[in-house]
C-alpha cells in the first residue's frame, strides 16, 4: 500500500508539475536502461480513480519511474480496465509503459487480453487510451470465445463506452455452429 502511494504521489508530482510532453508509442528496442531510472518499485500496485470509482487498475512486478520522460516502464504487467456493468477487460504483458501526463498504457510482449462475454484475445501490441477509453492494437490478432473459433486481423479497436469492437485488415473467422438434430418423426421435405 505504501509503494503505490509513493508511486501514486510521483505520478501526481509529475503532472501537477505541468510538463507537456510529446508522446510516442515507444518500440521496446528504445527503452531507457535500468540505471537511468529515478525510481524502482517491486511489486507495484496502482488504482485509477474517478469520483470514488475505478477506472483501471494495474500490477507489475517492477516499475521504474522516468521523471524527464514522464513514463513508468512496468514488467511482468496486469492491467484491469473497469467497464460499466460488470464488462471490464483483463490484460497480461511481459511489459508495459504507464504514461504519467495523459495515463495512456502501451502494454508489449505476449499481450492476452480476457475480454467480456468470454472472449480472449492474443497479439504482440495493445495501447490503452485513458480519455478515450479505448484498447486497440495495431498488431496481428488471434481471438476466440463464444462460437467463435478463430478470429484474425491486423487492427482491432475496443470502445470501452459503446461495448463495441472493430476488427480490420486480413480478417479470416471460423465459427462454431451447432446444427439442429434430427428427429425419426419429422417428415421430409419435398416429393415422398
Amino acid at each position: 500500500m505504501i509503494v503505490a502511494l509513493g508511486l501514486s504521489a510521483v505520478l501526481v508530482k509529475g503532472v501537477w508539475e505541468g510538463k507537456s510532453q510529446n508522446e510516442h508509442r515507444m518500440a521496446p528496442e528504445a527503452d531507457s536502461t535500468p540505471s537511468d531510472a529515478e525510481m524502482k518499485l517491486t511489486d507495484m500496485e496502482y488504482t485509477e480513480m474517478q469520483d470514488g470509482k475505478k477506472l483501471w487498475a494495474v500490477v507489475a512486478s517492477e516499475a521504474r519511474y522516468f521523471q524527464n520522460e514522464q513514463k513508468t516502464h512496468l514488467t511482468t504487467v496486469r492491467l484491469t480496465v473497469f467497464g460499466e456493468n460488470g464488462g471490464d477487460i483483463h490484460m497480461e504483458s511481459r511489459e508495459g509503459i504507464l504514461y504519467a501526463g495523459t495515463k495512456n498504457i502501451e502494454l508489449w510482449g505476449a499481450v492476452h487480453a480476457m475480454l467480456p462475454q468470454g472472449y480472449e484475445l492474443f497479439t504482440e501490441r495493445a495501447f490503452y487510451e485513458h480519455q478515450e477509453k479505448v484498447i486497440s492494437s495495431q498488431t496481428h490478432i488471434h481471438m476466440f470465445g463464444p462460437e467463435v473459433e478463430s478470429l484474425e486481423g491486423e487492427v482491432w479497436e475496443y470502445r470501452m463506452g459503446e461495448c463495441k469492437a472493430l476488427l480490420e485488415g486480413g480478417v479470416q473467422a471460423t465459427l462454431v455452429s451447432s446444427c439442429p438434430e434430427t428427429t425419426s418423426d419429422r417428415k421430409p421435405i419435398g416429393p415422398q
